[in-house]
């Protein structure tokens, strides 16, 4: 094998693999004929099977493309954003509807003549020209690159790895043709740059699509009228083709995969502080960005909304559960309920609208969240603060940008409702790089107070003179001035003055306060 073409095919097969996962067509067969029919504009188009646009419909849909020769007539060559675009675009055109290769549809990928089977099924249903003399030259120009090179290796790795991630070859497949159309202008998979692709994130919290005010179609526990008789385990969400976000920092992908009810899904987990956690199902998606065992934060792309599975149009269903502290079992829950929780964790600026109407769907819910730091919280504060041990491989996975800290109102908000004044104290000691537990702050700072409060009544005690002490006494004091001042001090019932005193232990606490000490922050007294 020439260095350019082990290059080829070591560049493609990550992609050709997933190709294999979704669809269920062998890596091996999509590497081979990616190689017989790229063309020299192939790097620069992401185009390597020499799809065309003959009939404008990429073009009416906001896809480009290039003019190019293609035996001897000019042909309008699809541009995809991305390799992963242009591979997947391929991929479905063998499943779309009516499929002259539905042949091949039902081949299994544990087949030992897995690869052999979809070259020579796709080849006699027409997918390049049959010579009369010689009716299978294509499939065996594509059997002869992949037991070449070992190709079959890819299509072993992509079992191994589906496997891995607990998800069957083929899930995408018998979606219909709306799922089997390519995604014009988005950068697709790895990219997630679909329609709505930004999203605000907030002290690690956002909503799970894009938008100020999201819109709820159907409720938790309401049977819609139409066409379903049956009470609704989640909720449905606005969202036509959309990025779909993992709502909080350090969630764990627990599962992915398809199931006719609802279609693509990704089941994220997230922990709460006491033990407990919400597990939070993203439905019918159009397409999947992340695999089982990931970790993700807040913002992170986990698919594009769709139509997947049995649905009446392109949504988001949310599903939501709850396992208690201490508990094995998660119960199923309104999924309002946990994004009440993301819109008063996060401070969010938005909410949740019922369809046709401006009624606030969690303003109710709010009073009630548990507001105690999650173990997520704990890192980003601790992020923020730059504590080095925290600036390894644990946050560098889809890191969310570093937000600002918390503003009054948000502080109350979020630390009011726990009636804990040592909560706040420990936000606002990270915030500013103080060391040490609120505990031991809180302690020493009463400790500073007093001891500015007794300075000042050494002061006035000299002010006022002092009673004689004999000096054979005083040799044999072993105490130092100062702490014979304090002892005199304590000793007297005298009141002292106040006003003098609080000056006095402000300016001393001044002084010695760690934020004083850094010149820097605000203060915190």
């Amino acid at each position: 094998m020439t260095p350019e073409k082990q290059q080829f095919y070591e560049r493609l097969a990550p992609a050709a693999m997933e190709q294999q996962i979704k669809y269920g067509i062998p890596a091996s067969v999509t590497l081979a004929q990616a190689w017989i029919e790229h063309g020299n504009y192939s790097k620069d188009t992401n185009n390597y099977f020499g799809i065309h646009d003959d009939d404008g419909w990429w073009r009416r849909n906001g896809g480009q493309t290039v003019i190019l020769n293609d035996h001897g007539r000019m042909a309008h060559f699809r541009v995809y954003n991305s390799m992963e675009q242009g591979i997947e675009d391929h991929s479905k055109f063998f499943f779309r509807q009516n499929s002259r290769y539905s042949a091949a549809h039902g081949v299994s990928s544990t087949d030992e003549k897995f690869a052999e089977k979809w070259a020579y099924t796709i080849c006699r249903a027409g997918y390049a020209e049959r010579p009369k003399d010689n009716p299978d030259r294509y499939a065996k120009s594509i059997m002869g690159e992949i037991n070449s090179y070992d190709l079959t290796r890819f299509d072993r790795q992509a079992n191994a790895l589906a496997a891995q991630r607990g998800t069957a070859v083929g899930y995408m497949r018998g979606q219909g043709a709306a799922a089997m159309q390519p995604s014009v202008g988005s950068g697709y998979a790895q990219s997630g740059a679909s329609q709505g692709s930004s999203v605000a994130v907030s002290n690690g919290y956002c909503f799970p699509v894009a938008g100020l005010n999201l819109v709820m179609s159907d409720g938790y526990g309401i049977a819609p009228t139409g066409y379903r008789d049956h009470p609704h385990n989640g909720i449905d969400l606005r969202a036509k083709y959309q990025d779909v976000f993992a709502t909080e920092n350090q969630g764990k992908v627990v599962d992915t995969g398809y199931q006719k009810s609802g279609g693509n899904y990704v089941v994220v987990e997230y922990d709460r502080a006491d033990g407990a956690k919400w597990r939070v199902s993203y439905c019918h998606l159009k397409d999947i960005n992340v695999r089982k065992g990931d970790t993700v934060d807040a913002g992170k792309v986990l698919g594009v909304s769709g139509n997947s599975g049995n649905s009446t149009g392109p949504h988001l269903h949310l599903t939501v559960k709850r396992q208690e502290a201490g508990s094995s079992e998660f119960k199923t829950v309104d999924p309002l309920r946990y994004l009440a929780e993301v819109s008063v964790r996060g401070n969010l600026q938005g909410t949740v609208l019922k369809k046709g109407t401006n009624n606030d769907l969690l303003a109710s819910l709010k009073a009630g969240v548990d507001t105690r730091p999650t173990p997520a919280d704990e890192l980003l504060l601790a992020q923020r603060s730059g504590s080095p041990q925290l600036q390894g491989s644990q946050y560098q996975q889809g890191a969310v940008a570093m937000q600002q800290p918390l503003s009054a109102d948000a502080l109350v908000q979020q630390f009011g409702q726990a009636n804990d004044p040592l909560q706040m104290l420990s936000y606002m000691m990270q915030q500013q790089n103080i060391q040490g537990s609120s505990e031991g702050f809180l302690s020493g700072m009463i400790s500073t107070l007093f001891k500015g409060a007794m300075l000042l009544a050494l002061q006035l005690q000299n002010g006022n003179g002092q009673e004689p002490v004999d000096q054979a006494e005083q040799m044999a004091d072993t105490r130092t001035p100062e702490q014979r001042k304090l002892d005199a001090v304590l000793r007297r019932r005298e009141t002292p003055d106040v006003e003098k005193a609080r000056q006095m232990a402000s300016m001393s606490f001044d002084a010695e306060s760690p934020e004083q000490q850094q010149n820097a922050g605000v203060r915190l007294a």
